[in-house]
């Protein structure tokens, strides 16, 4: 079992990938009005510790939206093109992605390069560019790798860096990403202008407050779904193609089903690497499926605040050439992290 191919695993998948309208608009119109309830919370609620709960939760719900609209970006969420289309640009509006650039920068190249040095989220530094770096830029690479860095790294170098508005420079500046961006503008404006009614604070407890919570969730998941002591990082793509699959490169990161439930299982993250038409209320049995297909070579890790702070700890920089990961003073804090190597499953007793 433990030398099943990608393909092979996507077959054994496929069982996994049927879609229903029903559930998926049922499940959209709930995560709508629970983030539209949860605003009015954080707005008008009558303590400071209930606005406060009010934000962590709307910020929750925000990650629960931009789950869906992933999943439709995707086509994975309901079996209409049409629907999926509307319902992932509008489910993406609280989180302020442009539909059409995350298509481009998650699709076309997350899913098509993942754990590629430079294609993607929280690709890790070589010692040698580290040090290269002037020291301003070496302090934020700090602080991003760091329990503090997850909202400030993705809100600087993801959102702003490629998910908000297109850019000329990197080829994103089409018709489709200018009239998503627009729609993000008419969003925010008319969700300012309703805010304001309630006065200038309204702004920060129902807008930016719920926003950074968002980016703190998203940057922690992103970082947890490939960072790890047995995953590899490549500096190539022939690299990549020749040595790991998608099953090699992402963590299935066991949490609470209380979490499951309000991630929609975003965190059984490997089954949805290897076919992303799996749509999120089916993602759960199929991650149990792959497990069990995979065994020991499944990177099966589950959460605790111990376990998150010790790969802050170790997963600092990567040695491309003999596949492990460094701390900032280029000391090895991994095994070899190749899918081949027998050192993999000596990494995850460690």
């Amino acid at each position: 079992m433990r030398d099943l191919q990608a393909r092979e695993l996507r077959l054994a998948l496929e069982r996994f990938a049927e879609r229903s309208s029903v559930i998926a608009w049922g499940l959209f119109a709930a995560n709508l009005a629970i983030y539209g309830t949860l605003v009015i919370g954080a707005v008008a609620a009558p303590s400071l510790a209930l606005r406060l709960f009010c934000v962590l939760l709307a910020g929750i719900a925000i990650s629960g939206l931009f789950v869906i609209g992933h999943d439709a970006a995707h086509g994975a969420y309901t079996d209409s093109r049409r629907w999926n289309a509307l319902i992932g640009r509008i489910a993406f509006l609280p989180s302020l992605h442009n539909f059409s650039l995350w298509q481009v920068q998650h699709n076309r190249l997350h899913h098509r390069l993942a754990n590629v040095k430079g294609f993607n989220s929280w690709s890790p530094l070589s010692k040698a560019e580290f040090d290269a770096l002037p020291a301003w830029r070496r302090a934020v690479e700090r602080l991003y790798r760091s329990p503090l860095g997850f909202a400030p790294y993705y809100l600087v170098e993801r959102w702003w860096g490629d998910k908000f508005f297109p850019r000329r420079r990197a080829g994103t500046a089409t018709r489709e990403a200018s009239l998503d961006f627009v729609l993000l503008l008419v969003f925010l404006a008319a969700f300012l202008v309703l805010l304001a009614q309630f006065g200038a604070t309204a702004i920060l407890w129902g807008l930016v407050a719920p926003f950074l919570v968002w980016n703190a969730l998203v940057g922690a998941t992103i970082y947890m779904h490939h960072t790890h002591t047995r995953v590899p990082w490549f500096a190539a793509i022939a690299e990549w193609r020749a040595l790991a699959g998608d099953q090699d490169v992402t963590v299935h990161v066991q949490m609470p089903r209380w979490y499951g439930l309000l991630s929609h299982n975003i965190m059984d993250h490997p089954a949805h690497h290897l076919h992303p038409k799996i749509p999120l209320y089916r993602l759960r049995a199929a991650q149990r499926q792959l497990n069990r297909l995979l065994g020991e070579r499944a990177v099966i890790q589950r959460f605790s605040p111990a376990y998150l702070l010790t790969t802050l700890t170790r997963c600092k920089l990567y040695d491309f050439s003999e596949h492990r990961w460094l701390d900032f003073a280029g000391r090895p804090t991994s095994a070899c992290t190749l899918p081949t190597s027998s050192q993999a499953k000596d990494a995850a007793v460690a």
